[in-house]
């Protein structure tokens, strides 16, 4: 018969076992919703976005340049909601709505130009400190995007960060 003191000591290794198996979703502890408040900038280099799908849609096409997302919602440690701002290479405001993420999907509702309320929701396809890789289906044009975005924000559309 297994002691008391034993059977005490299995279980807490057990529940230490599950706690480290059950992870924090990525591959080094940190979450989505920790860092992505803040100005982002739209990669404009070779390679930064990938149109996939038979179209003329070239990555001059896409309106955004800058995101600045908004901790003023709530986060538990597993999902940020909050509002965000984007803006075209000219400083125009393109959209502004609300933002939910954690750390395998971004998800943005915001009003367009006519007035309609949209929903976008990008795979996080990776992410660092201060770069993030999103993927969304257009349906406008029926094309994947694949963007990067990068922490920080500098005058000229064109520098790197």
């Amino acid at each position: 018969m297994l002691s008391k003191q034993l059977i005490n000591k299995v279980a807490c290794l057990a529940t230490l076992f599950f706690l480290l198996s059950c992870g924090t979703g990525d591959d080094d502890g940190r979450r989505l919703g920790d860092f992505i408040v803040g100005t982002w900038q739209r990669g404009w280099g070779e390679g930064d976005v990938v149109i996939e799908g038979n179209t003329d849609l070239e990555p001059e096409n896409l309106a955004y340049d800058k995101f600045m997302f908004r901790a003023d919602g709530s986060y538990n440690g597993m999902m940020r909601k909050g509002t965000f701002s984007s803006w075209n290479q000219f400083g125009h405001l393109v959209y502004e709505g609300t933002y939910q993420c954690d750390n395998n999907n971004l998800k943005l509702e915001y009003l367009d130009e006519n007035g309609t309320e949209q929903k976008v929701l990008a795979q996080v396809v990776t992410f660092t400190d201060d770069t993030i890789w999103l993927r969304y289906e257009n349906g406008e044009y029926h094309v994947t995007v694949t963007f990067v975005i990068r922490k920080g924000y500098s005058s000229s559309s064109t520098s790197s960060l």
